[in-house]
């Protein structure tokens, strides 16, 4: 039976994903910070583990890792509710937690493939907006920068630490860049690649978007933008895998 290891296991997004691979005859290990959710994910059919990613040293997750042996590792941990209070939660978690899990990946010394929750517009904005954006996208993203900073810098730079540092580590990594949320629920429909924020997606739909990664290896050194649209999720991951979308390549280094 396939394993797999979910970082920030209680999260919306998380749980949906846990939910989709559980059905799928995955064993799912979910790490999570506190007590009070065990329920919900042995529920999902997850096995919980209580691990703060923001407490915890590099060695000591990796013997998570080394403990459970996942075939794979996503990242989906976030500062979430407390960063209201605490923005820099975001650069504490997102950020520096996600660089804590990748260099334990490394320690670990046996799981290598690792898939990234990311968020569109994680970039460099020094430099000119994607070219794919239309003047639409382009308000959005000065919006989505002035709201939530913190967070953008701390996905950024996680995204950064990840695909710069890989020539060294030698993960098999995926970076899935969702646009904002809606609650519109699942469709089983999206359009991938470079794409802008227009229209949003649901995290049902975006857990979709994990689940066939994580079936297809083909995607692995991808790093691609996800909104709402009418392709099948599967298709549009094909298509992503056979075209080897990079845009953090081509457009945020």
């Amino acid at each position: 039976m396939p394993s797999l290891l979910i970082f920030g296991g209680s999260g919306k997004l998380a749980q949906f994903i846990t939910e989709r691979l559980v059905k799928k005859q995955y064993t799912v290990y979910s790490v999570i910070r506190r007590e009070e959710h065990i329920p919900v994910l042995e529920k999902l059919g997850a096995i919980p583990i209580i691990q703060s990613i923001e407490d915890s040293s590099v060695a000591e997750l990796a013997n998570v890792i080394k403990s459970k042996a996942p075939d794979t590792i996503i990242f989906a941990a976030g500062g979430g509710w407390r960063t209201a209070q605490d923005p820099d939660l975001n650069l504490i978690v997102d950020r520096d937690g996600a660089i804590k899990v990748f260099d334990a990946m490394v320690e670990a010394g046996g799981t290598k493939r690792l898939l990234m929750i990311s968020t569109i517009d994680a970039r460099d904005r020094s430099k000119m907006p994607p070219a794919w954006y239309n003047d639409e996208d382009r308000e959005t993203s000065n919006q989505l920068w002035g709201m939530l900073p913190k967070y953008m810098e701390a996905k950024f730079g996680a995204d950064k630490n990840l695909v710069e540092g890989n020539s060294k580590r030698g993960l098999q990594y995926t970076v899935i860049r969702p646009t904002w949320y809606g609650e519109g629920g699942w469709t089983g429909k999206v359009e991938v690649g470079k794409v802008g924020f227009a229209p949003k997606i649901s995290r049902e739909d975006v857990a979709d978007v994990f689940v066939s990664c994580v079936e297809n290896s083909d995607t692995i050194g991808t790093v691609f933008e996800v909104k709402g649209g009418s392709v099948p999720v599967e298709d549009a991951v094909r298509r992503v895998a056979a075209e080897k979308v990079d845009s953090f390549e081509q457009l945020y280094r």
